[in-house]
């Protein structure tokens, strides 16, 4: 019998070693683990984040895995779950445009509380990073959005989280088959994501996805059978986008990164608003914005004057009115602070939605906006196709590290976010140990 894509893809992964993985690949996945910690450090003390550390000491066993910045050891999931809603509670944590969510808060923690729990090394934790972004973002990339209600990472991201583990482990193609088609069809539902207009902190779903992929493992390993074709349905998914080139042109190579904590789909108008401050404009002027754009991003809640920090997130108009009468380092990151101000609902309401046809045509590979103020004196205007992070705009090295130490800040003095910097550049050639070290100089007392 033909096997089917997922079992292909399971033969490929497992026939890895960690010399067929670039250290080009490496190198980027060590900026990913960077940018994911950042975003972990500045949203671990969030209500969502607190809440699930509670929970997870109820509900899932002591083990080797850390909870970053507590001294909680937990087993690998659920050191996972917990680390993954801290990463993406801010929703600062990176993303990439084929799979049109967020990789890095699943895959980040899943890789090192499982790296934790087998002692493996630097390099493997780096290598697995490559092979999870790889599995995950393909299998996202190959869904027909016409058949779906939501792009929520949660249903995808659990793929990526069970190849890391089962090539850690050394588990055989079958485990990994059965594990990944367990975690798909156990994945969150999601469904609310796409219509509910409560800031919520499910928001994607990110941290059940992860906790399910690696679960599924289990549960393949002692004989739990999956859905093996659940690539194959040509209404669902298209196989040969996930089997063509499947490790060669490398997926984590083309992750963004954020400037701004909210919603990707914000960041192109937000980009636009900066290059106008540059040619004169002034938020005091301003009477009008309109905003064009694809219909994904016109379907936000985008409330002019939202309750939760949540809601803020996925507001437009709101994030707009934040970078403009506060400058961009309110968005880094977005702070609850902000909600209820007077003038940032009455700037907000000015802002206009509209979807643009040529911006839709383009979506999920890229994510545009133009951008039409018009003032006392005269209309400005500008398009951005590629938001700041995006491949074709990339942060350089200095912007990644200028950003780790902005969020870093607000749980480390210089010199303890120095030694976490340090100690993932140098991952390639060191253990996990370091890097558990200079996390454990950030735990509470």
């Amino acid at each position: 019998m033909q096997p089917t894509t997922v079992e292909q893809v399971s033969r490929r992964i497992c026939a890895w070693r960690l010399e067929d993985i670039p250290d080009a690949a490496l190198d980027q996945a060590a900026w990913c683990l960077l940018d994911l910690l950042g975003a972990a450090m500045a949203g671990c003390e969030q209500k969502s984040a607190r809440s699930a550390r509670r929970f997870a000491g109820r509900f899932f066993p002591s083990g080797p895995a850390t909870v970053w910045f507590s001294r909680d050891r937990l087993s690998a999931p659920g050191a996972a779950f917990c680390n993954a809603v801290a990463a993406s509670a801010l929703d600062l944590d990176d993303g990439h445009r084929a799979a049109g969510g967020h990789p890095g808060a699943a895959l980040v923690p899943a890789a090192i509380a499982v790296a934790q729990s087998i002692h493996s090394s630097g390099r493997e934790v780096l290598a697995a990073l490559v092979i999870g972004y790889e599995t995950a973002v393909r299998a996202a990339a190959a869904r027909h959005p016409s058949t779906l209600d939501t792009f929520s990472t949660g249903r995808w991201c659990g793929y990526g989280a069970a190849a890391i583990r089962c090539w850690l482990e050394g588990r055989g193609p079958e485990v990994l088959a059965h594990g990944m088609a367990i975690s798909g069809i156990h994945a969150p539902l999601q469904s609310a994501s796409a219509y509910s207009r409560f800031g919520h902190h499910t928001k994607e779903g990110i941290p059940w996805g992860t906790f399910t992929g690696l679960a599924a493992v289990d549960l393949a390993a002692d004989g739990f059978a999956g859905p093996l074709d659940i690539w194959d349905h040509a209404d669902y998914y298209d196989p040969q986008a996930i089997l063509q080139g499947f490790g060669e042109d490398w997926a984590i190579f083309k992750t963004y990164f954020k400037a701004y904590a909210c919603c990707r789909w914000l960041h192109a108008a937000l980009d636009a608003w900066q290059d106008l401050i540059g040619q004169g404009l002034c938020a005091g002027e301003t009477e009008r914005v309109d905003v064009f754009t694809f219909q994904r991003a016109v379907e936000l809640n985008n409330l002019p004057d939202p309750a939760t920090l949540e809601q803020a997130q996925f507001s437009l108009p709101f994030c707009l009115a934040a970078l403009a009468l506060k400058g961009p380092h309110a968005l880094l990151p977005l702070s609850a602070d902000l909600l209820g101000r007077p003038e940032l609902e009455a700037f907000a309401r000015k802002v206009g939605l509209h979807p643009e046809p040529a911006m839709e045509a383009e979506f999920p590979a890229r994510a545009g906006a133009r951008l039409v103020v018009r003032t006392r004196k005269r209309t400005f205007s500008r398009e951005v196709l590629h938001p700041r992070g995006d491949p074709g705009n990339a942060f350089s090295a200095e912007d990644l590290t200028a950003k780790f130490h902005r969020l870093a800040g607000m749980r480390a003095d210089r010199t303890q976010a120095e030694a976490v910097l340090q100690a993932v550049l140098e991952l390639k050639n060191a253990g996990v140990r370091e890097l558990a070290t200079a996390l454990q100089a950030l735990e509470d007392d």
